[in-house]
């Protein structure tokens, strides 16, 4: 293969220590000169490697992204003339039987040196500092939502058939009547009147029959920490969207009103979208590379010329769950350029592939606002020809 880089290393992350290798020769050999070395993981340790590394004329610098401990190293070298590539693990995995952390920092470089490492997405510390908070968010939402199913066990276990009533047993009214079962109150047509909301289409008579179960005292506890932890998780994802939209009024507030011009892009789906792919597109050359990363397109499956369908890949998960809901949303809305097109797809058979291809849609759509700065134009998007 093509040697391309004379003077390069890879290092292998781990948390406490990293191993490098620098790999040094002219372009027209295969046997250049091996240096390895291995340094910690503290502050100090980390700026000594720096160091060794400039006194050997390295030019480029090849790590993959294993967990977070690759942050501090990528803030401490980011200061430096070095060229820094960030790796998928998935795309430099060495031969099996060859695995020790002074094989995979050797590997690492062998394959840099030869052009054969693509980089990693690393998006500005404005960025990632959103899409931490970003990413919190949608973490308590999966904590809540576990929570959630916890107290409908525990009520189905009881033998409590509100949600046969009730369509939310979290609003205003569910909580009341759960406060009941909590405090052990009796349940009749008077406490139950006093917790139901106007919009309620129950009767009390209705509801004291499916509030009718065996609760334990241990299930009544259980029930109170449940909903106490519910209604944590409830004032945290208040909390931290107030700082959200603090933060993106204060360094993107024309990117996420352009954002939410378009049709499916909620305030909290724009969040997502400038948290994972930031208010620049320059890292993507096309937005085929943009829909590729956020594992939008559909994968390729050819043997024995034979081409098969296959299903989307894998990618950011976060900007392609956001984008999902985003797409199912403008897809049964009112714009003629996503609801025309949903219903066309949809007719085939497959809802939720028309789903993803609204977001596969969407993402173009939104490669094209960050690229040019404009506004989201129902004409426009009528016109722009699907790939998918």
């Amino acid at each position: 293969m093509e040697v391309m880089i004379e003077t390069c290393c890879g290092i292998d992350v781990h948390q406490k220590s990293i191993v490098c290798c620098i790999l040094d020769g002219p372009l027209d050999t295969n046997k250049p000169k091996k240096i390895q070395k291995t340094f910690g993981t503290t502050t100090v340790a980390l700026q000594n490697a720096l160091a060794w590394l400039e006194e050997n004329q390295v030019t480029h610098v090849f790590f993959e992204s294993t967990g977070q401990y690759w942050v501090p190293l990528f803030n401490i070298f980011s200061d430096s003339e070095l060229t820094l590539v960030l790796a998928n693990p998935q795309h430099i995995k060495n031969v099996p039987g060859r695995k020790t952390d002074v094989k995979d920092a050797e590997w690492i470089a062998q394959l840099e040196r030869c052009g054969l490492i693509a980089p990693s997405y690393i998006p500005s510390p404005k960025v990632m500092q959103l899409r931490l908070l970003t990413r919190r968010r949608r973490s308590y939402k999966q904590r809540q939502t576990q929570v959630k199913n916890e107290m409908h066990n525990l009520l189905q276990r009881a033998n409590i058939k509100l949600t046969s009533y009730l369509s939310d047993i979290f609003s205003k009214t569910g909580q009341a009547l759960l406060t009941l079962f909590i405090n052990g109150q009796t349940i009749d047509v008077a406490a139950v009147s006093s917790c139901i909301h106007k919009q309620v289409k129950a009767s009390p008579e209705e509801l004291v029959e499916t509030m009718n179960g065996k609760l334990s005292l241990e299930d009544q506890f259980l029930l109170d920490q449940s909903l106490e932890e519910y209604r944590l998780y409830q004032t945290l994802m208040t909390t931290l969207d107030k700082e959200i939209q603090a933060y993106i009024q204060k360094h993107f507030p024309e990117e996420n009103k352009r954002l939410q011009t378009i049709s499916g892009v909620s305030e909290a789906c724009a969040a997502v979208i400038l948290a994972e792919i930031g208010s620049s597109i320059e890292a993507f050359e096309t937005d085929g590379h943009l829909a590729s990363w956020a594992g939008l397109c559909p994968g390729s499956y050819e043997s024995a010329g034979k081409k098969k369908s296959s299903h989307i890949t894998q990618g950011n998960r976060y900007i392609k769950h956001a984008l999902t809901l985003a797409g199912l949303t403008a897809g049964r809305s009112k714009d003629p350029a996503f609801s025309s097109f949903y219903h066309r797809i949809s007719q085939r058979g497959s809802k939720m592939k028309a789903v993803i291809a609204c977001a596969h849609k969407l993402l173009r759509i939104i490669y094209k606002l960050l690229a040019t700065q404009q506004n989201y134009q129902q004409e426009k998007a009528l016109g722009l020809r699907q790939q998918f």
